[in-house]
C-alpha cells in the first residue's frame, strides 16, 4: 500500500503537508522542537471549510481539521506518501467497474471536545458541502470533478433531487460508501476524499440559521471544532492566530513543532523589517528586494502559480469580431516582445501553456515540461517575437474585418501597477510594429471585478477585450490544466468549442489514462498543441517567487528544495533548531 501511495500527489491548492524528517534536537528528545512565528497579509475571516476563499483561511482550517486522507512528505524528502488519516485504509472497490467504493473509518479519532469523529460527521460534511440552500463555492470540488463523479451530487446541489438520491451513504458505524456515475481508480478516490475537512455535525447544525441558508460555524474560535494536527488556541481578528500541536492527532508523530503564531502584516516591507528583527521566521521577498538579497543563503526560489497569459475575448463582436480572427491573435502573439517585458518583471519569457510547477510523472515528481515530447511543438521565445510576421497577420485581420485600423482595450485591476506597466510596454510595442494602425487603450477596473469580467459571458460579450492573468489548476495532474477549454466548462472562460478537443480531454481524464501515464501525457500534448495553435491564450512570462527563511528553520524537503504540491512544508511542518 505504502509503495502505491507514494506515487501519488495530492490536490489543488494544498497549502501544507507533513514533514518526514526532524531537527537533531527533536530526534534526540522525541518532543516537538519549538514554535514558528509567521504572518499573513490578512488574517482569516472564517474557518468554515465550505466558504474559505484565500490562503490564510485554507491554511488554518486545513491545519485544524481531520481528513479521510492526507499527503505526507516521504522520508527521502523529494516525493510523497499519501496516508489514511480518519480512514483506516485505502478505499475498497466493491464492483467490477470501479463505481462503488467503501472506506472504513478509523476508531479513536476525536474532536477537541472529546466527541468521536464518526461516519455520521463525514456524511454530514458532504451533505452540507453540497447543500443547495447554502450555495457553497467549494461544492465544485465534487460537482466539477472528472475523477470523482458522485452519483446525484450535481443534481442535489442544483436542487433537482433529494439527498437520498446522492451516492454518499453510511453503511454501518465504521463504513462509508461512495457510488459514482463514472468509474474511478483507487488513487483518484483517495485524492478527492483527501480534500474534505470534516465538520462537527452537532455544532454545525446548532449554528445553522432558521432558513438553512447560512451557518455561523467557523466564524469565531468558539464556533469551530478542531480535530486535525493542530488545535486553534487563539484567534483575534486583525491581530493574531495561534495554533498548537494536537497530541491526540492520529499522526501526531509527524508534527515536529509545538505550534505556530500567525500575525497580520499587510505591508511587504514591514514584514521584511520584522523578519530582519527576528520577529517572524520567513518573509516573501518583493521583486524590488531581489537584487539586495541575491547572495543571501537564506533565500529560496521556486516557481508555482506564476505563468501569465494574455486572455483575448474571441467572442467580442466589436470591430466585426476582430478578436475572434485567428490572424489577429497571431499578430498579438508574434508582436509581443516577451524579453523586454521580462526585463521589467524579473521573469522569463514563455511560449508554452503548462506552467513550470505541473508534475508530469507522479512516480518520480518529474515536471511536465521536462517530459520527452512536451515541448516538441512549442516555439522558442526568440522565434515567437517577429515584428514583420506580426504586421503581416495584422493586415490580414484588418482585411477580413473590412477595417483600415483598429483599437484594443487592455483591462487590468486597479491594484496591480505591474500589469499596467506591462500594458504600457505593449502599447509602445504595438504602436511601432503595427505602424500606428492599432490604438491600445488601458482600462482600470476595481480589484473585485477583474476575475468576473474576464470570463466569457454571452449576456455581456463586450465585458473585456484583452487582459493578463493566470490559470491555477491542480499541479499534480497535467490533464486538469486543460478543462478550461472544453465546450461544457461552467462557468465558461472563453467562447470555444471543439469536438476533437473535448474527445481528447475525455480520454485524458478517463480511467484508462489515469492508469497509463504515458497515454495521459500524449493526450495532454495534443490538447496543448491545439490551445497554442488556436492562440486561445497568448503566453507571456513566468516569474519565480522568493522567500527568506530564518536560520532556526529546518526545512523538511530534500536539499531544502521546493516540491510542487507540497512547497517547503513551511510553516506548519518544519522543524526548529
Amino acid at each position: 500500500m505504502k509503495k502505491l501511495l507514494a506515487l501519488f500527489l495530492a490536490v489543488l491548492m494544498l497549502i501544507g503537508a507533513f514533514a518526514g524528517c526532524s531537527s537533531k534536537k527533536q530526534e534526540e528528545s522525541g518532543k516537538p522542537s519549538g514554535w514558528v512565528n509567521d504572518y499573513f497579509p490578512a488574517l482569516p475571516t472564517t474557518l468554515n471549510v465550505f466558504v474559505t476563499s484565500n490562503s490564510p483561511e485554507w491554511t488554518v482550517t486545513r491545519a485544524c481539521s481531520i481528513s479521510l486522507y492526507r499527503q505526507y512528505l516521504s522520508e527521502s524528502g523529494d516525493s510523497y506518501e499519501f496516508l489514511p488519516e480518519l480512514a483506516e485504509d485505502l478505499p475498497i472497490q466493491m464492483d467490477e467497474e470501479g463505481k462503488v467504493w467503501h472506506i472504513k473509518i478509523r476508531e479513536g479519532c476525536k474532536f477537541v471536545n472529546g466527541d468521536p469523529v464518526t461516519v455520521d460527521d463525514v456524511v454530514h460534511t458532504y451533505k452540507m458541502l453540497l447543500d443547495p440552500n447554502q450555495v457553497n463555492l467549494s461544492a465544485g470540488m465534487i460537482t466539477n470533478s472528472d475523477k470523482f463523479m458522485v452519483a446525484g451530487a450535481s443534481d442535489y446541489n442544483a436542487g433537482k433531487v433529494e439527498w437520498e438520491e446522492v451516492g454518499i451513504k453510511k453503511i454501518d458505524d465504521n463504513t462509508l460508501e461512495f457510488t459514482l456515475s463514472k468509474p474511478s481508480s483507487q488513487l483518484n478516490v483517495s485524492i478527492c476524499c483527501g480534500v474534505g475537512m470534516i465538520v462537527h455535525k452537532g455544532m454545525y447544525d446548532q449554528l445553522m440559521g432558521d432558513d438553512g441558508t447560512y451557518t455561523e460555524y467557523g466564524m469565531t474560535a468558539d464556533k469551530f471544532m478542531c480535530s486535525g494536527p493542530f488545535i486553534l488556541k487563539e484567534w483575534i481578528n486583525d491581530s493574531k492566530v495561534v495554533i498548537e500541536r494536537n497530541p491526540d492527532f492520529v499522526h501526531a508523530d509527524k508534527i515536529k513543532i509545538e505550534g505556530v503564531n500567525f500575525i497580520a502584516i499587510p505591508d511587504s516591507q514591514t514584514a521584511l523589517e520584522l523578519f530582519l528583527q527576528g520577529e517572524i521566521d520567513s518573509v516573501d521577498l518583493a521583486y524590488t528586494d531581489w537584487e539586495a538579497y541575491a547572495e543571501d543563503p537564506r533565500v529560496h526560489s521556486y516557481y508555482d502559480d506564476s505563468l501569465m497569459y494574455m486572455f483575448i475575448n474571441t467572442g467580442n463582436p466589436r470591430q466585426n469580431n476582430l478578436l475572434g480572427k485567428l490572424n489577429f491573435r497571431h499578430a498579438l502573439y508574434y508582436g509581443t516582445d516577451r524579453t523586454t517585458i521580462c526585463n521589467y518583471v524579473g521573469g522569463e519569457p514563455v511560449t508554452r501553456y503548462i506552467r513550470r510547477g505541473v508534475v508530469g510523472d507522479p512516480a518520480t515528481g518529474a515536471r511536465y515540461i521536462d517530459m520527452p515530447g512536451a515541448t516538441d511543438f512549442i516555439d522558442t521565445p526568440e522565434k515567437a517575437f517577429n515584428a514583420t510576421l506580426a504586421n503581416e497577420y495584422f493586415l490580414k485581420a484588418l482585411e477580413e474585418c473590412d477595417l483600415t485600423s483598429a483599437t484594443l482595450e487592455m483591462m487590468y485591476s486597479e491594484i496591480t501597477p505591474r500589469t499596467r506597466a506591462i500594458f504600457e510596454i505593449l502599447q509602445e510595442q504595438y504602436n511601432t510594429i503595427f505602424q500606428g494602425k492599432l490604438t491600445s487603450n488601458l482600462r482600470a477596473v476595481p480589484a473585485g471585478q477583474t476575475l468576473q469580467l474576464r470570463r466569457w459571458n454571452p449576456a455581456n460579450p463586450t465585458s473585456y477585450e484583452m487582459c493578463i492573468g493566470s490559470l491555477l489548476p491542480d499541479a499534480t495532474d497535467p490533464a486538469a490544466s486543460f478543462v478550461y477549454f472544453t465546450s461544457d466548462y461552467n462557468p465558461p472562460r472563453i467562447p470555444y468549442s471543439n469536438p476533437k478537443y473535448d474527445e481528447l480531454y475525455a480520454r485524458a481524464t478517463s480511467l484508462e489514462a489515469n492508469n497509463d501515464n504515458s497515454l495521459k501525457l500524449e493526450l495532454c500534448y495534443q490538447m496543448e498543441e491545439i490551445i497554442l495553435k488556436e492562440r486561445l491564450i497568448v503566453p507571456v512570462y513566468e516569474t519565480p517567487s522568493k522567500k527568506l527563511f530564518s536560520n532556526k528553520i529546518v526545512l523538511p524537503t530534500k536539499d531544502s528544495q521546493y516540491v510542487t504540491g507540497f512547497g517547503y512544508g513551511y510553516p506548519l511542518y518544519v522543524s526548529v533548531k
